[in-house]
């Protein structure tokens, strides 16, 4: 590993496992945990937990866990403040980048809300601030990257650390996101009683990556190096380069669109925001953070902090589902899920990621705000293509290849069938991928709990006639 920026390493790091697995096992001895915390706030009752858990790669010698959490309860000696994140680090240094970060994004924010130039977000009384680069929360990104960068030296080049991170001020949830970690809100429908029935679900982050046309816009302004955004395939001449990516269609594929320097193969990140990175920072890279506030009322009951190895090939759904079956056990939840996940890389590939989840649960309290409707709010959606590609994986996933071991992304079938479409067309847009399929008959089958939708090869489907059978 490149030299540290500083002699003095201050930071915890972890000791390497002393055995190596022959297969995807996950060792429990190898986490951390934070167990159930119990919170009274104004006008709800909280608890908390988390699980942060070391991945598996047995073809990798000696892996050390390279994410981390922080959870402050009375933040800032604020009895009514509450500080939640995940970091989620990445390459050489990425151990290194995620635990600075951790230890310093804390003390970052409490410095800056002292300063009475910067705005701060605070509770139900106080106005959301207008300029978000120009509030304490955004300094804490900025500054704790150049604190990464700083520490690290050139062992940053091509390392980093995602950040999702959730600031609660009594019911004011204000979520602020570097990177394609993710947090997700769980509320209960209006008019439903307590609990029962499903509950709907509120993405109170957008992941950062090079399928938003928004974000690669911004790389393109903010670059000081010309920067290209292109599949693996396209770089190593596979495929002809494109920018047809789609809406977020495939973000599961085995080969995302990714950043490099134009003209050469580096840096090859997958993701538009990060704390680190100084390579990718000189191409449009930012660690300038997304923020978001959301009102948690009496219809809020759990959020839902995950690094990526979760939501790699968990959807939302599920992970919301597995947290509500352990209501009122925050950590039994953590425990499932970061479970769950684990055995769908077991499964699907021949490795697992690290993998984090830290789950609030909610329960409202009298002076809790009615129910909002999300999409009154502004809040990201899920955009139809995505939605799409989740048909797709779950008919391949309950048929297909159901029985292939060892094959990432329980895609064998669809991957073959992207890369023959396109070495012809150069898209990866779900509606180029499979002409054939029928997204809205499976959509309804799995709302009758039945998966029996059809998956064509684009070379077999016939374009409508446009006349009626």
């Amino acid at each position: 590993m490149a030299t540290l920026g500083t002699d003095k390493q201050w930071w915890p790091t972890r000791e390497p496992p002393t055995r190596q697995p022959d297969e995807v096992d996950m060792d429990t001895t190898r986490r951390e945990t934070r167990r159930n915390v119990n919170l009274r706030l104004p006008f709800h009752d909280a608890q908390c937990a988390v699980v942060c858990q070391e991945g598996c790669y047995p073809d990798k010698k000696a892996h050390v866990n390279q994410d981390t959490f922080i959870l402050e309860t009375g933040f800032a000696g604020e009895r009514e403040h509450v500080l939640i994140g995940v970091f989620d680090g990445h390459g050489a240094a990425g151990e290194h980048a995620a635990q600075i970060a951790a230890a310093t994004f804390p003390r970052e924010l409490e410095r800056h809300r002292r300063d009475p130039q910067l705005e701060s977000h605070g509770d139900r009384s106080a106005p959301v601030p207008l300029d978000a680069r120009a509030t304490a929360y955004a300094r804490a990104f900025v500054d704790t990257d150049l604190i990464v960068q700083k520490n690290l030296g050139d062992a940053c080049k091509s390392s980093g650390t995602t950040a999702v991170v959730a600031h609660v001020v009594q019911d004011m949830l204000h979520m602020g996101n570097v990177g394609d970690s993710r947090a997700i809100l769980g509320t209960a429908r209006e008019g439903v009683d307590g609990n029962a029935g499903a509950w709907d679900i509120v993405e109170v982050t957008h992941d950062q990556t090079c399928f938003r046309r928004d974000e690669r816009e911004r790389m393109r302004k903010e670059a000081k190096e010309p920067v290209l955004f292109a599949t693996l395939g396209m770089i190593l001449g596979e495929t002809p380069l494109s920018e047809d990516f789609g809406d977020e269609s495939i973000e599961a594929a085995d080969d995302p669109p990714r950043v490099f320097r134009n003209g050469a193969s580096y840096p090859g990140c997958a993701f538009t925001r990060s704390l680190g990175d100084t390579v990718g920072k000189r191409l449009g890279v930012s660690s300038d953070p997304e923020l978001l506030t959301y009102q948690l009322d009496k219809n809020s009951r759990c959020l839902v902090m995950a690094s990526d190895g979760v939501f790699e090939f968990m959807t939302n759904e599920e992970v919301m589902a597995a947290a509500k079956r352990h209501w009122g056990n925050a950590l039994a939840a953590c425990e499932e899920i970061v479970a769950t996940a684990y055995d769908y890389w077991a499964t699907e590939d021949s490795r697992s990621d690290d993998v984090t989840c830290a789950v609030v649960f909610l329960t409202p309290r009298s002076g809790a705000a009615d129910g909002a409707n999300p999409d009154d709010l502004g809040l990201p959606k899920i955009s139809e293509a995505k939605d799409n590609w989740r048909k797709l994986r779950d008919v391949l996933r309950a048929g297909a290849i159901k029985n292939r071991p060892a094959i990432r992304f329980a895609n064998a079938v669809l991957a073959k069938m992207a890369i023959d479409v396109r070495h012809r067309r150069g898209s990866l847009a779900m509606e180029e991928l499979f002409p054939g399929f029928d997204f809205e008959s499976v959509g309804l089958a799995k709302r009758m709990s039945s998966l029996r939708g059809g998956l064509a090869h684009p070379d077999d489907y016939v374009e409508p006639t446009g006349e009626d059978d």
